[in-house]
């Protein structure tokens, strides 16, 4: 039992001290965080297409406001406003 706790404990030391490494390129962000259901190329899967005109035309108020509350089958995505406006530009500009 006490071999088990210590290599328990060995094993949540190590795990804990690696580095959170923090998302700043909307690329990134957008690769990690929506790109499963959006696709890399923005084609879309689970989520629609983010390439077409109705979606690109859409505010950015109204891209804030569903990335970060979810909407419909979209659930909340847990990034900061600043992070969300990076994967909007990112979208916008690779489209």
């Amino acid at each position: 039992m006490k071999k088990v706790s210590l290599l328990f404990l060995f094993l949540f030391i190590a795990c804990g001290a690696q580095e959170t490494v923090e998302l700043t390129a909307g690329e990134d962000i957008y690769v990690a965080r929506c790109s499963a259901c959006h696709q890399a190329d923005f084609s879309g899967r689970a989520g629609p297409s983010l390439k077409t005109a109705d979606v690109l035309a859409m505010p950015d108020s109204y891209w804030l406001q569903t990335i970060l509350n979810g909407k419909g089958s979209m659930p909340a995505v847990r990034i900061t406003e600043e992070q969300a406006q990076l994967v909007i530009d990112y979208v916008r500009e690779s489209n």
